[in-house]
């Protein structure tokens, strides 16, 4: 008779010792494009209020540190950090654009010219 030893509940299985590297580099590359993002855009002397969205890219690198108990969950890890950190490169760019737009469209609209 073949007999084998079952498999280790989820709750036992360990971690791949390295699991933290990957989410530790999303969150410097978050924090850095978030940084050279708002450094680099035209309202860097606008009010606090353009920083407070930050916290959605925050919360996506964030949930990439839960650690892995499954194959995709790796996946998704990775997935939520890198577009938290594109997020955060690309929004103060996607901020000024819009408030341009918006300014443009009102500026239209009252007979500006």
């Amino acid at each position: 008779m073949n007999t084998s030893c079952p498999p280790n509940p989820p709750a036992t299985r360990l971690p791949a010792s390295q699991w933290w590297l990957a989410p530790a580099l999303l969150t410097m590359a978050a924090a850095l494009a978030g940084a050279w993002g708002y450094r680099s855009n035209p309202l860097i002397h606008g009010s606090a209020w353009l920083t407070v969205p930050y916290i959605v890219p925050a919360a996506l690198v964030t949930a990439s540190w839960r650690p892995p108990t499954r194959t995709h969950a790796k996946t998704r890890a990775l997935a939520l950090g890198s577009a938290g950190a594109l997020i955060a490169l690309t929004y103060a760019h996607l901020a000024t654009f819009t408030l341009y737009t918006a300014a443009l469209v009102l500026w239209a609209f009252q007979g500006g010219g």
